[in-house]
């Protein structure tokens, strides 16, 4: 299905460069403190397991949001210990929703976890705080893709557009612009930090079709790749633009519950939208 756009618009978390394995690290180094004292070697059966199992990432889904990407870091370390603990069942039971609202609801009451004190939850907010300042790593052609863009858009800067278009935090967004050389209009016209929805993509579609020469700027061809069918596919396809599914780590490999998930293509990798899109 060759296409011809004016824009393109490209997901950056989990699409672009891997924030799935940024936050992995992270995750793994909370757990480390956690379960091995200062200088201490964590126990690797434990944190394998915990990592297998993603017990944090399921915990933060059972406590309130602190604002940006997710719960009070000091709060998931916590409650993480009270997973943790051997209480309502060890870790090798494996994940318990009884058991992670149960610890949640222990830090949610203000009680502490055994073995895990303030100074201890705060040492483990701060590794995982400083893994996950790390940039992300590009994903399987990325860069590729990127090189192409930049190509495309040099080509005809007046009937060409780019937009990186997410819904990350700022902050860690700036990490991965400065990596990977984003933020310097090399690659990308604008970049918009909004949250997905089919109106904000009106929104971006309609700064596409002002910002290149058309007789109609509505008439103007725009197509979206990202890694999600709900929180990219969906409410691109709501605005009538051509939508590319790159799957990842993150969700997977995801089945349209509805028309309305439906891409007009799948790719394998990224750099497979060049021929796609003749980049």
């Amino acid at each position: 299905m060759p296409v011809s756009p004016h824009a393109l618009v490209l997901d950056a978390d989990n699409t672009l460069w891997d924030t799935n394995a940024t936050f992995r690290r992270a995750r793994s180094a909370m757990i480390q403190v956690l379960q091995g004292a200062d200088g201490e070697e964590a126990r690797p059966d434990g944190e394998k397991r915990l990592e297998t199992t993603d017990v944090l990432y399921r915990l933060s889904q059972h406590l309130p949001s602190s604002g940006g990407e997710g719960p009070d870091l000091e709060q998931l370390a916590r409650a993480a210990a009270f997973y943790m603990s051997g209480l309502r069942g060890g870790p090798e039971a494996g994940i318990q929703t009884s058991r992670l609202r149960w610890a949640s609801e222990q830090v949610r009451a203000g009680r502490q976890p055994p073995g895990c004190d303030r100074s201890r939850a705060r040492k483990a907010a701060e590794a995982f705080r400083s893994a996950l300042s790390a940039p992300p790593p590009l994903l399987d052609g990325a860069a590729s893709l990127l090189r192409g863009v930049q190509a495309w858009r040099t080509a005809r800067p007046d009937r060409r557009t780019s937009v990186l278009f997410s819904e990350g935090a700022p902050d860690r967004l700036e990490v991965a612009f400065d990596a990977h050389g984003i933020g310097g209009g090399q690659y990308f016209d604008d970049i918009v930090l909004r949250e997905k929805t089919p109106d904000t993509f009106r929104d971006v579609c309609h700064a596409i079709g002002n910002a290149v020469d058309l007789p109609e700027p509505q008439a103007a061809e725009v197509v979206v790749i990202g890694d999600s069918l709900q929180r990219d596919i969906r409410p691109a396809n709501a605005t009538g633009c051509t939508t590319l599914y790159c799957p990842g780590d993150l969700w997977g490999r995801e089945t349209p519950e509805a028309a309305s998930e439906q891409p007009d293509c799948t790719l394998g990798t990224l750099d497979e939208a060049l021929r796609i899109l003749d980049l």
